[in-house]
């Protein structure tokens, strides 16, 4: 994986002179040299550490220069890797160095412009690119990535999108993790100490965060510690005096968890499903 300061100079070059010919001045490509800058051994270990990887994961590196990202993954986690390159001769080295290192049967290298890259079979997805190649990413990772794939950026993250976890170690490094969809109204069945419960709720959702609560006759029980990591979501509500923990997980349009009551010995764990009954007009994800 690598950071190509010299290609983003070329690349900008690129752009304007490709606005100037839009706007009819003629414009040539320039011949401008790209050098790139490999990541360093400890911000590929700590990039692979901060994901989690496994030997099930599919490891995608979107940029990724001479292979050493999916490499390491494949031969010190087992998982398998893809990298995208943009640069033909840097996929041959990618290619060499997999040979080299044992693991061409678990990794493969394309020379393909990463905003094109098909990245659905991806659990993990590393990057160490710059802002403006990451914030057009974005869209294109939140829409084409299942729920619960860990993206991990290298220096440079998502603007507005907060990351679930953090580190810096000689580089900083940041994981997020893709949130289900989940804004709109859901109306909630619930197997509760009192009998079963129906609620009607509404969420509000901005990447992994989420709010919202439920209408009730007579008032309106508001989403306490409301929390959404992947595909798993977690709230609670407070109802005739009691706390009532939700826990469980989203499938499209369907949730489905446990949800506890009372405390110790008193504690009891029942049943609880969602369905979405209307989508939200707007919301990030």
């Amino acid at each position: 994986m690598v950071t190509r300061i010299g290609r983003v100079f070329a690349r900008a070059a690129a752009a304007l002179l490709l606005c100037l010919g839009a706007a009819g001045v003629p414009a040539a490509m320039p011949d401008i040299p790209v050098p790139y800058i490999p990541s360093t051994e400890v911000a590929v270990e700590e990039m692979l550490r901060l994901a989690g990887v496994g030997r099930n994961d599919m490891v995608i590196d979107l940029g990724s220069g001479d292979g050493r990202i999916v490499i390491a993954a494949a031969r010190y986690f087992g998982a398998r890797g893809l990298g995208v390159e943009i640069d033909p001769e840097l996929v041959v080295v990618a290619s060499e160095n997999a040979r080299k290192a044992g693991v061409a049967d678990r990794v493969r290298f394309v020379a393909q412009d990463a905003l094109k890259a098909d990245i659905a079979q991806a659990t993990v997805v590393t990057m160490y690119l710059l802002s403006p190649l990451i914030e057009r990413l974005k869209p294109k990772l939140l829409a084409e990535l299942k729920p619960g794939t860990r993206i991990v950026a290298h220096d440079f993250g998502f603007e507005g999108w907060q990351p679930d976890r953090k580190v810096t170690i000689s580089k900083t490094v940041m994981l997020y993790v893709v949130p289900a969809r989940v804004s709109g109204r859901w109306r909630l069945i619930a197997e509760l100490p009192d009998g079963r419960r129906s609620f009607e709720f509404e969420l509000i959702q901005q990447y992994q965060r989420i709010d919202g609560g439920a209408r009730v006759p007579g008032g309106y029980l508001p989403l306490f510690e409301a929390r959404l990591e992947g595909d798993r979501v977690r709230f609670v509500i407070v109802d005739n005096g009691r706390s009532h923990h939700f826990e469980g997980r989203v499938d499209g349009v369907v949730m489905t968890g446990i949800v506890r009551s009372g405390i110790g010995t008193a504690q009891t764990e029942n049943a609880w499903r969602a369905e979405r009954i209307a989508h939200a007009g707007r919301a990030d994800r």
